[in-house]
């Protein structure tokens, strides 16, 4: 089923909150008089210790007063995306169903294990087919230590997401999301994929590579085999989309800032035949400050999670 959004809601707006080792970023979108979304502020620590909560916390004094409803991502490496068929059971039973559906599959115990459902649209295989959905899984300390995290340096936490949703709500905003786009960020260890049509997530797809592999590529052989690895598994999902879905071949992918390296995106355009732009947020948004490049790509989860609005019924 199709989604709308709200709005972002009220004038301070929202908080995100991106973990990735020892890097931790904080981001704060409001809505813009003319009625988009404004990138307040965006800061990183790059080197941050155990009590990066309390660290968070003085930086943030220092940017806005103000508590604000704080939405945070689940810390990369921390959880498991798995897609299951949903199986067709009462629903209050869907929950138990897959977790022994999916317990071979974990690399924790399941009776540690906190499981999500993230349902997907209908695919175009026939009326028989099952329902999908992404299942998020992650140790249920994980979640614990990271709420008492939060809480013991007094921030106000309002929900946890996942990077791969934070993606979502930024393309949202992309002009290309009407006819669907595909959407790549590289983080330092890995790539993620999404693909969305009018604020709906059909496909992600995660890359066991990221920014480090390609920057390694130091000679021709290397990098063109580096490279084609990034090809190879944009091509699949691509198709997947398309055969899956029963949509028009995209005509565009977008990547994240900081995610064209090594000629990644004159790569995909030579050999896939796409259209590549360069998202830029001091375009796509409204912003106090211009938001440097490395800055944008350091941010850009937490400014997918500030984005979070609540779904609607369509």
């Amino acid at each position: 089923m199709l989604q709308r959004f709200r709005k972002i809601a009220g004038n301070g707006g929202q908080a995100g909150l991106s973990v990735s080792g020892s890097r931790v970023a904080y981001a704060r979108v409001r809505e813009h008089r003319d009625g988009r979304p404004e990138i307040v502020a965006a800061a990183v620590n790059k080197a941050a210790g155990k009590n990066w909560a309390q660290q968070l916390n003085s930086q943030v004094r220092g940017i806005d007063t103000t508590r604000l409803p704080l939405v945070s991502t689940l810390p990369e490496g921390s959880y498991q995306l798995l897609l299951v068929e949903v199986p067709d059971v009462p629903a209050d039973e869907v929950n138990d169903a897959i977790r022994w559906k999916v317990k071979d599959l974990l690399d924790f115990p399941v009776d540690e294990t906190v499981i999500e459902l993230l349902p997907m649209p209908r695919t175009s295989m026939g009326s028989g087919a099952p329902d999908t959905a992404y299942a998020v899984a992650t140790r249920r300390s994980n979640v614990e230590d990271h709420i008492q995290l939060l809480q013991s340096a007094g921030i106000p936490l309002e929900v946890i997401n996942i990077p791969e949703l934070c993606m979502r709500n930024i393309a949202a905003h992309l002009p290309q999301d009407s006819s669907g786009v595909a959407f790549l960020h590289l983080t330092e260890q890995q790539g993620i994929l999404t693909v969305s049509r009018q604020g709906t997530l059909y496909m992600i797809r995660r890359i066991d590579r990221g920014q480090e592999y390609l920057r390694s590529a130091t000679d021709d052989f290397a990098r063109t085999e580096a490279l084609a690895t990034f090809v190879l598994d944009i091509q699949r999902s691509l198709d997947y989309y398309e055969s899956h879905f029963d949509r028009r071949p995209l005509a565009e992918l977008v990547l994240g800032p900081g995610s064209d390296i090594c000629g990644l995106g004159d790569t995909l355009r030579e050999q896939l035949g796409l259209s590549i732009s360069q998202l830029d947020l001091n375009e796509l948004f409204e912003v106090q400050n211009a938001v440097s490049q490395e800055q944008q790509n350091e941010c850009l989860l937490a400014i997918g999670a500030a984005l979070r609005v609540d779904p609607v019924a369509a």
